[in-house]
C-alpha cells in the first residue's frame, strides 16, 4: 500500500471514530495519559484510534520505537492531523497559509514552573539511581510477608512516582501557556483559560497521587527519610504555588471524569 492510500486511510478511521457518538470530546485533554489504569477507555477518541492503529500495523516493527517504521508511522498521523487541522480552518473562511505576522515573547518560566522542572530531574536520577534497590525491597516484602499484597501495594507506589515523575512538570508548563494575557485580557471569547484550569487541576491531582505513594514507599525505606522528605517538602511547596495561582482549579469539570 502505498503512502497515501495509507494516509487515506487512516484519515477516513479517525473520521469514522470521530463521527460515531461513541466518544466524549476532548476527554483525553486533562487526563493523565495512563490508558492501562483508567476507565474511561470506552470513551476516548485518542486510545479508539491509536487501538486501531495498533491493530492494523501487522508488521510489529510498526510498534517498536527504535525502529524507522515507527517513526513513519508517527509521521503518518501527524500528516492526517495537519491536513484535517487545515480542512476545518478553510470551512471557517480562515487561511493557515496566510496569517498575519503576530510578535511573541519568548514565555519565561514561572518559579513554580522551574522547581516542577527541577523536581522531575531530581526524581528521575533518583529512581534510575536507586532502581535496584527497589526491585530487593519489592522482593524482600513478597518474602517477608508470604503474601503479594504488600509487594504489590510497594510495586505500585513506585510505579505511581514514575509515570508521574515528568509529567507534573509536562502539565504545570501547560497550565501557565499564555496565562498573564489571558488573565489580562478583557474577554476571553473562545474560554481559552479554562485550558489552564484543566491543565492545573490534572497536574494537582497528579501531585496529590505522587505524595500518597512517595509516602507508602517511605514507610518502607525508611533508611531514605531525608530524600523522601525533600521530595515531598518540594511537591507540597508545588501544590501551594498551584493553587494560589489557579485557586479554582479543583473545581474545574473535566469532561467525562467530573460530570
Amino acid at each position: 500500500m502505498d503512502t497515501q492510500s495509507k494516509k487515506e486511510r487512516y484519515k477516513n478511521s479517525l473520521l469514522h471514530l470521530a463521527q460515531s457518538g461513541k466518544y466524549i470530546p476532548g476527554i483525553y485533554n486533562y487526563c493523565d495519559r495512563w490508558c492501562e489504569r483508567c476507565t474511561m477507555t470506552a470513551k476516548c477518541l485518542t486510545y479508539a484510534q491509536e487501538q486501531a492503529t495498533k491493530e492494523e500495523a501487522t508488521d510489529p516493527e510498526t510498534n517498536d520505537i527504535s525502529n524507522e517504521k515507527f517513526w513513519e508511522s508517527m509521521h503518518l498521523s501527524f500528516q492526517v492531523t495537519l491536513e484535517l487541522l487545515y480542512e476545518d480552518a478553510r470551512r471557517r473562511g480562515i487561511n493557515l497559509d496566510n496569517l498575519p505576522e503576530v510578535e511573541r515573547k519568548k514565555p519565561e518560566k514561572k518559579p513554580v514552573e522551574k522547581m516542577a522542572d527541577q523536581y522531575s530531574k531530581k526524581m528521575m536520577k533518583w529512581l534510575t539511581k536507586n532502581r535496584e534497590n527497589l526491585e530487593q525491597k519489592a522482593q524482600q516484602l513478597l518474602l517477608v510477608s508470604n503474601s503479594e499484597e504488600n509487594a504489590l501495594k510497594f510495586a505500585d507506589a513506585w510505579e505511581v512516582v514514575q509515570w508521574y515523575s515528568v509529567f507534573i512538570s509536562a502539565k504545570i508548563h501547560r497550565a501557565h501557556f499564555d496565562l498573564d494575557e489571558r488573565l489580562e485580557g478583557e474577554e476571553d471569547e473562545y474560554n481559552l483559560f479554562s485550558d489552564n484550569l484543566g491543565s492545573a487541576k490534572i497536574a494537582l491531582i497528579a501531585i496529590d497521587r505522587t505524595l500518597a505513594a512517595l509516602t507508602a514507599l517511605y514507610t518502607v525505606m525508611p533508611d531514605k527519610e531525608d530524600e523522601f522528605l525533600d521530595f515531598l517538602a518540594r511537591l507540597s511547596q508545588i501544590k501551594k504555588m498551584m493553587l494560589e495561582t489557579f485557586p479554582g482549579a479543583m473545581a474545574f469539570k473535566r469532561p467525562g471524569f467530573d460530570n
